[in-house]
């Protein structure tokens, strides 16, 4: 049997979402945990982490917040 994490996709697919993953597996979750802490459904977070769906901007929104990360605007210069 393959765990999710050898069906993941190896080629990058935006920042944000590569940044959401590593941090996701830096931080000793559980798929189920995160999705439960966040207030996902466990199908929505984990086709996000293996590569499979692209969640809404509200599900982002919801992961960022339990793993730490904060979305904001970059200043130009």
């Amino acid at each position: 049997m393959i765990s999710s994490c050898e069906t993941m996709k190896t080629e990058p697919t935006n920042d944000l979402a590569d940044l959401i993953r590593a941090r996701f597996r830096e931080g000793g979750l559980s798929i189920k945990q995160l999705a439960e802490r966040a207030g996902v459904p466990y199908a929505s977070v984990h086709g996000f982490i293996v590569g499979t769906r692209d969640p809404v901007l509200s599900t982002v929104s919801k992961l960022c917040k339990v793993l730490g990360l904060e979305l904001r605007t970059k200043r130009r210069k």
